[in-house]
């Protein structure tokens, strides 16, 4: 899942060209027959870097360690919220990566964690609670067309904090529909920077 959503983000523009006052929080979904991904992207505008970075470097040195990096990502896995048929599932986290603090600085570079789940179901609802006062929100999911899933219409709130969808495992799913979820990732990103600079 990673390699596809790094592909989509890298060949979007709109990726890169996030408001400064922002904490751009994009996150994909993946389903298998075993279990839930989720794949958050954390890219901080340099207005906003000054309170992330209050939050992940605890002792306030200018540097982030590896202890601070693995107790951030753990803070994220808490603050977001997955449920799978209604009932909360447990979250682990598989994999952190962190830019270097000039890329940061720079406003480019990005904060990637992945997280799974072992539960399935037929319902998903996904919620995001972390730094909601600077941060700016994206939301799909994602299908792999060897597994046949079949994606009902999602749900999202207007922040694109949160969304709801029902899936199922069938035979009519088509390698069209796994084109469709990361490309909507990268037209959700272009909308995004198009309405920003309307605003602007």
């Amino acid at each position: 899942m990673r390699r596809v959503l790094l592909c989509v983000l890298l060949l979007t523009p709109a990726a890169q060209a996030h408001r400064l006052d922002e904490y751009l929080q994009a996150t994909l979904i993946g389903i298998t027959r075993t279990g839930i991904e989720l794949e958050l992207q954390l890219t901080p505008g340099v207005a906003v870097l000054p309170l992330v970075l209050s939050v992940i470097d605890r002792d306030h040195n200018g540097r982030i360690s590896p202890e601070e990096e693995r107790a951030y990502a753990s803070l994220v896995a808490r603050e977001v919220e997955l449920k799978v048929d209604g009932a909360p599932a447990v979250l682990a986290l598989m994999e952190s990566t962190f830019p270097d603090l000039a890329a940061m600085q720079s406003g480019l570079g990005s904060i990637r964690i992945r997280l799974r789940t072992e539960r399935t179901g037929r319902q998903v609802r996904f919620e995001n609670r972390h730094l909601p006062k600077i941060s700016a929100y994206l939301v799909n999911c994602l299908a792999d067309p060897a597994s046949k899933l079949a994606i009902g219409p999602q749900q999202r709130d207007e922040a694109q904090r949160s969304i709801l969808f029902e899936y199922s495992f069938g035979s009519e799913v088509t390698s069209r529909q796994w084109l469709f979820w990361p490309a909507a990732v990268g037209i959700l990103l272009l909308a995004r920077t198009a309405m920003l600079a309307y605003r602007r």
